[in-house]
């Protein structure tokens, strides 16, 4: 069923870190022995705890070491058999806080920066993944859920950035990864509780594994934010979420900005009262419906307004528009604080996926098959 999903233990995967970032310097500092450096097809043992300072100019990588002498490549990996080993990045230019990577790297020059990717063990950059999207306080089964859905966004977008090099970016853009979850071992412990599982649909297909920080108290549905119909991204009611800091939020906007916006989506805002712009709702809705059967998607507006969420109430006083939100995210699929509450309440995390992808199942997949 998972042909070209499956991936065997001994198989890494490519992350490229830093992906927004134009980096120009960097350095990598081996936390255990055993590393060597594969520069011009040859190995050498780099010392433990001892920094490589890595730097571009024009096409190539040039390095500064303190006791070995490297000439100047376009590309270097730095290796250990152990895909548990650790090493520590440090960007230098521009300057960033130092994070620690489980497994290898691969350094080249593309894109007119320096590109870092992390060749790490799936299950660790799964606990990674977990680690940097909810945090390293929450309960076990919440970490089971969230490495559910992660690996199945992995097993189903391994190919996303194959044109660059590698298999996924560390940005939200594919999944946040910050580095080792190694000093948090009961995210490691139920990452490898789940290991092998993903989540998939009616049909067996890899399910969207989409998660977001709130909804509010109720979830989104695809078809409202996406346009795309999904028998299992349905809307949610969510009792969860509602007290977490999440749920609400306001924000005051200045009126003329808001009819520019509406004008640019066509509307004749001069034939709409002031009390035309007022919305309020009880439940999530797709669209900002005006008097005269106008209407605008609520995602529009959020996207236009940086808004925290595109469910939100609108008032309006004198020369200014109030709006009350609720929610953090784009709100579809799993609310990581509504999941969050779930588990401290004792639910399992077939449980939690069950509650926002209806009609789903968690299922081993077979490696090679």
């Amino acid at each position: 069923m998972f042909g070209g999903y499956g991936v065997s233990k001994a198989q890494r995967v490519s992350i490229g870190l830093y992906d927004t970032c134009a980096t120009q310097q960097l350095e990598l500092r081996p936390l255990r022995a055993g590393y060597k450096i594969l520069l011009g097809g040859r190995m050498t043992p780099l010392p433990v705890d001892v920094p490589l300072r890595v730097q571009r100019q024009g096409r190539n990588l040039v390095f500064q070491h303190d006791s070995l002498s490297l000439a100047a490549a376009d590309h270097v990996a730095v290796l250990h058999a152990d895909p548990n080993a650790q090493i520590e990045l440090t960007l230098v230019q521009p300057k960033g806080a130092p994070r620690t990577y489980d497994g290898n790297m691969s350094l080249f020059v593309d894109f007119g920066r320096v590109m870092c990717l992390n060749l790490v063990d799936p299950e660790n950059y799964i606990a990674g993944v977990a680690l940097a999207e909810v945090g390293g306080r929450a309960k076990p089964e919440l970490y089971k859920a969230q490495a559910l859905l992660i690996r199945t966004y992995l097993m189903a977008n391994r190919a996303k950035h194959l044109e660059e090099g590698f298999n996924l970016c560390d940005q939200v853009h594919c999944q946040a990864y910050k580095g080792s979850a190694s000093a948090y071992p009961e995210i490691k412990q139920a990452t490898q509780a789940t290991a092998g599982q993903v989540v998939v649909d009616g049909e067996g297909n890899l399910i969207t594994s989409v998660f977001h920080a709130n909804c509010g108290g109720q979830t989104a549905s695809a078809r409202d934010v996406w346009l795309t119909e999904s028998p299992y991204l349905l809307s949610v009611r969510d009792p969860y979420c509602r007290k977490s800091r999440g749920a609400a939020w306001k924000r005051t906007l200045p009126l003329t900005d808001w009819l520019r916006f509406l004008q640019s989506k066509g509307v004749a805002t001069q034939h709409i009262p002031m009390r035309g712009y007022v919305y309020r709702s009880e439940t999530r809705e797709g669209m900002y419906e005006l008097p005269g059967g106008i209407a605008v998607p609520f995602r529009d507006l959020r996207e236009y307004f940086n808004l925290k969420s595109a469910w939100f109430d609108v008032a309006v006083d004198g020369g200014s528009i109030h709006l009350t939100g609720r929610g953090y995210g784009h709100g579809i699929g799993m609310c990581q604080e509504g999941a969050i509450r779930m588990a401290e309440e004792g639910k399992k995390a077939s449980e939690i996926i069950n509650f926002y992808f209806k009609g789903t199942r968690i299922v081993t997949y077979q490696v090679g098959k």
